[in-house]
C-alpha cells in the first residue's frame, strides 16, 4: 500500500511539532515501512537528520521529548514528482496529517480522483465543514462521532515503554505538576521519563484540549495517572484512554492529596474550601510512601496491569492500524 501523508510545512509556525501529525506518521512507518512518503519531509522525527540541521530546541513542544529522533533514514524516502505523482494516481491513499494547517495539492488530489482522508488535530472542538464535507475526517477533541467524522486520540512510540516497573518509588505524586512551570526542571528526555518512572502517581488534567501526550508518557513510564477531571470528559474525547479505570483511580486515590500544600498542586479552578481546609497533613516523601505501601499493597499490581494495557492499546502502530481500517470500513 503506497500512502503519501502530507505534512505542513511548521517552519512558519511557533513550533515546528504537530503531535498528533507526528504520531500517526511514526505508527505508519512502524507498520507499513518506506511505503508511507511523508512529504515535506518531517525532518525532525529522523535521528539522522536532525543531528545535521541547526534546530532550536525551543521550536518543539515539550522540548521534542517522545517524539523527536523516533524514525530512521530521512533520505531514503523519495520524495521526488509528488505532483505528477497524484495526477497519475499513484498513490493508494492520501492522509493529510493536519489539514487545518496545510491542504497541499488538494485541488489536484480531487480533481484526479485520489482517496484522501483528513487529520484534525487541534485542541478545539471545532469542526472545518468544508473539508469535513468532503471525505473522512478524524478529529481529535471530538465531542460526538458521525458517520464520517471519528475520533482520533495520541498515542506512544512502542519503544519509549518501559519493560517493567519501578518498585522502588522515589515520590508518592511526581513532582512535576503540569502549569506550574517552577516544576519543569527536566532538560532531557531520559530525566523526565525517570521522574514518572519513579513516581507512584503523576497529576493529570485537561488543559487547552482533553488529549495530552503528558497522559500517555506517565502511563508508558509505569506511572499511575491521577486524571483531575476526567468525569467530565466527553465519551469519544481521549476514547483510547481507559476512562473507567482512571476515573476509579481517581476516587480511590485522591486522598494522598492530603500529604501536599494544595497551593502547591494545583491550579486555582481545581482549589477548592475543602482542599485548602483539610489537605494540610504534610509529612516527609519518604514516610508518604512507606504509609501509603503499608495501605495498599497491591498498587504494584495495578500498575503492571496499567502498563500492559498501554502497550496493547496505546501505541502509535494502533493508532496507525484504527486509521486505516477506519478509512477501509467508510470508503
Amino acid at each position: 500500500m503506497k500512502i503519501l501523508y502530507l505534512h505542513p510545512n511548521n517552519n512558519n509556525h511557533q513550533f515546528y511539532n504537530d503531535y498528533m501529525s507526528d504520531l500517526l506518521l511514526h505508527g505508519l512507518r512502524d507498520l507499513i515501512g518506506e511505503d508511507i512518503i511523508d512529504y515535506p519531509g518531517c525532518w525532525y522525527l529522523y535521528n539522522d537528520e536532525i543531528k545535521i540541521r541547526n534546530y532550536n530546541n525551543q521550536r518543539f513542544w515539550g522540548k521534542g521529548f517522545t517524539i523527536k529522533n523516533i524514525l530512521n533514514n530521512y533520505n531514503s524516502i523519495d520524495r521526488e514528482n509528488i505532483n505528477q505523482k497524484i495526477k497519475n494516481k499513484y498513490f493508494d491513499l492520501i492522509i493529510y496529517g493536519s489539514i487545518r494547517r496545510s491542504n497541499l495539492f488538494l485541488d489536484d488530489v480531487i480533481r484526479y480522483n485520489n482517496k484522501f482522508i483528513f487529520i484534525d488535530g487541534e485542541d478545539d472542538n471545532f469542526i472545518e465543514s468544508k473539508y469535513s464535507n468532503l471525505g473522512l475526517y478524524f478529529k481529535r477533541e471530538l465531542i460526538s462521532k458521525q458517520t464520517k467524522i471519528l475520533p482520533i486520540n495520541f498515542a506512544i512510540p512502542k519503544s519509549k515503554i518501559i519493560s517493567k516497573i519501578d518498585e522502588q518509588p522515589k515520590s508518592l505524586l511526581a513532582p512535576l505538576i503540569p502549569g506550574r512551570l517552577k516544576t519543569y526542571t527536566y532538560e532531557d528526555e531520559n530525566s523526565y521519563y525517570e521522574m514518572y518512572k519513579k513516581s507512584i502517581f503523576a497529576l493529570t488534567y485537561k488543559k487547552a484540549g482533553w488529549d495530552c501526550l503528558r497522559h500517555y508518557e506517565i502511563l508508558m513510564n509505569g506511572c499511575i495517572p491521577l486524571f483531575l477531571d476526567i468525569k467530565n470528559c466527553p465519551i469519544d474525547t481521549v476514547s483510547s484512554l481507559p476512562k473507567k479505570e482512571l476515573i476509579e483511580f481517581l476516587d480511590k486515590f485522591s486522598k494522598i492529596f492530603r500529604f501536599y500544600n494544595p497551593f502547591k498542586i494545583f491550579k486555582k479552578k481545581h482549589l477548592t474550601l475543602q482542599r485548602i481546609f483539610t489537605l494540610f497533613k504534610l509529612s516527609s516523601e519518604h514516610d508518604r510512601i512507606k504509609l501509603f505501601l503499608k495501605d495498599n499493597n497491591n498498587i504494584f499490581d495495578l500498575k503492571r496491569d496499567l502498563l500492559e494495557f498501554t502497550r496493547k492499546n496505546l501505541t502509535t502502530e494502533m493508532l496507525a492500524k484504527y486509521t486505516l481500517e477506519s478509512y477501509k470500513k467508510y470508503k
